[in-house]
């Protein structure tokens, strides 16, 4: 399966930036002397008024030390399992050094709940239908108990968002050094497509930018990934933090509205307000991931019954449901 925490990162960062302009615009738009402005409803993610609150939540906390906080990607829309989160990561927020950590868990990681052993992307939809809280709190606690971490709060969101938030601010001009002639591009439905892209500088949409990201087809293979995504993070951050509230209110009212129609969240406003002033000053080169892979031994493949079909899977080594190397290795990761 194929591991991708470069997307994971591309995500986890339009995600954090796109939120901060809801920040934007209240601060912009919803000021002192709201008499003066016109009522306006800004549904789900309107000022102060989230899908799902959570009342044991301080709502003045700050990032004065660390949050951790949970990162789910569903396919959402018109696809197939809408409600799978085929990406599930921890991003771990450490206010006193600015720096950003992301732990990315597999969505074929087996784990054992009431009703028997499962693949971990389907917890959120197997509760969901009958309760989103239900289906956020069940992936929260099986999170919880694999990373040995306590989870403060949620992100939820569709995995067009990032595409879709790169269209929002108009595309991305970014320098591509080597020609692309990627024949095995893969493709949603699992099949393969031909991606194309002249060295130079071009524009990127949303769709092109997340391909120029993810193709493997290049001399040096991850290390030209890493690279690509580098150069994308870049522009994005540069686009979002440089939008002006007033001038630019098109394209921050374009990105509210993204943020609005795909992402649910627990954070408040003053959380957001604080992730702006960390995703400004990030320095994306230091953004460092950890992943639950075969590669480095924290998880094994196997292939695994599910009623009358077998699937692929990861299991936690050594043994099934033991997490205490993956425990031990996230400690350690985040302590240096």
């Amino acid at each position: 399966m194929e591991n991708r925490p470069g997307k994971y990162l591309l995500v986890i960062l339009v995600v954090v930036l796109a939120l901060a302009n809801v920040w934007l615009v209240d601060k912009t738009f919803f000021a002192e002397d709201k008499s003066q402005l016109p009522q306006m409803n800004f549904g789900l993610l309107s000022a102060g008024s989230f899908v799902i609150q959570n009342p044991a939540k301080n709502k003045t906390d700050s990032f004065n030390e660390t949050r951790n906080i949970l990162v789910l990607g569903r396919s959402g829309g018109q696809h197939i399992a809408p409600d799978l989160t085929d990406t599930i990561a921890v991003a771990h927020l450490d206010g006193s050094t600015k720096k950003i950590k992301v732990i990315s868990i597999p969505r074929d990681l087996v784990v054992k709940t009431q009703n028997g052993t499962v693949k971990i992307n389907s917890l959120y939809s197997t509760r969901s239908k009958k309760s989103e809280k239900e289906g956020l709190e069940l992936i929260k606690n099986k999170v919880e108990e694999i990373s040995g971490l306590v989870i403060d709060s949620f992100l939820l969101f569709d995995l067009d968002t990032a595409e879709k938030v790169i269209n929002a601010v108009g595309g991305l001009n970014v320098y591509v050094k080597n020609n692309i002639n990627d024949t095995r591009f893969p493709t949603d439905a699992g099949g393969y497509e031909t991606f194309r892209l002249e060295k130079g500088l071009r524009y990127l949409d949303g769709e092109t930018a997340l391909k120029f990201v993810r193709t493997r087809n290049s001399s040096r293979g991850d290390f030209d990934r890493m690279e690509r995504q580098q150069e994308v993070l870049k522009a994005i951050k540069g686009k979002i933090v440089s939008l002006n509230p007033v001038w630019d209110f098109p394209k921050i009212w374009n990105i509210f509205s993204t943020v609005k129609k795909n992402i649910r969240t627990d954070l408040t406003l003053s959380d957001i307000k604080t992730m702006w002033g960390l995703a400004k000053n990030l320095d994306l080169e230091k953004i460092e991931t950890l992943s639950l892979n075969p590669e480095n031994g924290l998880v094994k493949p196997e292939k695994m019954k599910f009623g009358s079909q077998t699937a692929y899977v990861l299991t936690a080594t050594p043994q099934q449901f033991d997490y205490a190397n993956i425990q031990k290795a996230i400690n350690s990761f985040l302590e240096n």
